[in-house]
């Protein structure tokens, strides 16, 4: 029987995402700042049968190491404006009763306590149904000016910071409260049992912590934890600590190796293989003909300028390939901002692509896996994708923003996808943990090194 796969949603609080299409003739953006706009999204896609909505954040915006922000950031709104991920999904939470809502949030931006606090209200508010996306942040050029940090953090030192901002999180989450410490009881004028809310007390390298944490445990008590990143340091964190992990290999061959490479380090870390679901990026281009599916795909890989694709490179990677030969390769760009981003594009038999090459490809790869034709086709690629790496879901990115960017998914891949046993006949419902991990239980599995905290 084929493996039923989880399908989610990829927005960010932006007018302009993965595609750099908001100005394509499909795209309806402008109202992207408006709560009606996004209510309308992720009820279309929830009712389609989507199980989570998903959405990323970028604090800074594209920069290179000189303080320069190129002026198609702003002209051509690449990755500038966003908005604020936490607040929004507060709002769709109490309008949307389904899905589970994964926010993105930075263990390099925010501080502990109330990065801990927003996750356990929403928690509250969904009735569980909110996970966390854990980055350490690309953008960091930007971002370390802007909220005044001092220097780019190298790499693999951001994610020693996210090891101890995450065992401080789970402290908090796990250990502040026992279970039975909210008694609320009137008679007795007991809202809560001193003896079972305890002080927390944390001294590590980056973080200092000593009090006691005022929100009370949530249906999940941790939220769900995602984890976006590739790397080497990013996948060890990703062994520790997530329950689902984020990954956008373009390249079948290379998403082997890369899920591959992630069940062995769970499996090394002492957790079942499965224990990890693995969810990729992938967009659709689905039409009645092949022929007609390829020419959309390409009218939509023409509709970005070479400015703005540089840009969003920049960005997600911290290299600003406008500012190198074009016959250097990538072999010769080291960063410390989005190692995973400039590692999809090297070849591990040292024949990487020149920066030119690159910048001619761009607008082709952006994103994960593409799948373009009709909706029979595009189902037997899926099916031949998760027989061959054994991903466990899809994260679908939205190629022209809106609402309508999901609906041609929804209407004709989605009902293929159920014919062959890929998805659910019925959606899945739940907290979070239970829709996206296949969990009985909405608390933290057995396997996690959180649950070392509970008293």
């Amino acid at each position: 029987m084929p493996k039923q796969l989880v399908i989610g949603a990829f927005e960010e609080f932006t007018p302009n995402f993965i595609a750099n299409t908001w100005h394509h003739p499909r795209a309806e953006t402008k109202d992207f700042a408006r709560l009606d706009f996004w209510l309308d999204l992720v009820r279309t896609v929830e009712s389609g049968g989507f199980d989570f909505f998903f959405l990323a954040e970028a604090v800074g915006y594209p920069m290179n190491d000189d303080g320069e922000v190129p002026e198609a950031v702003i002209r051509e709104a690449v990755q500038f404006p966003v908005h604020d991920p936490t607040l929004l999904m507060a709002a769709i939470g109490a309008a949307v009763p389904r899905i589970a809502l994964v926010a993105t949030a930075s263990t390099t931006a925010q501080r502990p306590l109330l990065n801990a606090r927003d996750f356990t209200t929403l928690d509250h508010l969904t009735e569980g149904r909110i996970a966390w996306n854990i980055v350490t942040s690309d953008n960091q050029q930007a971002l370390v000016r802007l909220l005044d940090l001092g220097e780019v953090t190298p790499h693999d030192e951001r994610y020693a910071r996210a090891d101890e901002y995450m065992q401080l999180m789970l402290q908090l989450w796990e250990g502040a409260w026992e279970d039975g410490a909210l008694i609320a009881d009137k008679a007795a004028k007991v809202f809560a049992d001193p003896q079972k809310v305890h002080r927390i007390v944390f001294d590590g390298d980056y973080f200092h912590f000593d009090g006691y944490y005022q929100a009370t445990p949530s249906p999940q008590r941790t939220p769900t934890l995602f984890q976006a990143g590739t790397s080497n340091a990013g996948t060890d964190f990703a062994a520790r600590y997530a329950e689902c992990v984020f990954t956008q290999d373009r390249d079948p061959a290379r998403l082997v190796k890369t899920v591959k490479r992630l069940r062995d380090k769970v499996v090394a870390a002492g957790r079942p293989a499965d224990s990890l679901k693995i969810v990729n990026g992938a967009s659709f281009v689905v039409a009645e003909t092949e022929e007609e599916a390829d020419r959309l795909r390409a009218e939509l890989t023409s509709t970005p300028t070479r400015e703005a694709t540089a840009a969003l490179f920049l960005g997600w990677s911290g290299v600003d390939l406008t500012q190198y030969d074009p016959e250097q390769t990538l072999d010769d760009v080291s960063t410390e901002v989005g190692q995973t981003m400039v590692t999809m594009w090297r070849n591990e038999d040292g024949t990487s692509p020149t920066i030119g090459e690159v910048m001619d490809l761009l607008p082709t790869t952006f994103g994960g896996v593409r799948f373009t034709g009709t909706a029979e086709s595009i189902a037997d690629q899926v099916e031949e994708l998760v027989e061959a790496t054994d991903i466990d879901g899809i994260l679908v990115e939205n190629m022209y923003g809106g609402a309508a960017g999901y609906v041609d998914f929804i209407e004709q891949v989605m009902p293929a996808l159920r014919r062959r046993g890929l998805l659910p006949a019925e959606p899945r419902s739940g907290t979070a943990r239970e829709m996206l991990t296949s969990a009985t239980d909405p608390g933290l599995p057995q396997w996690h090194p959180g649950l070392q905290f509970r008293r």
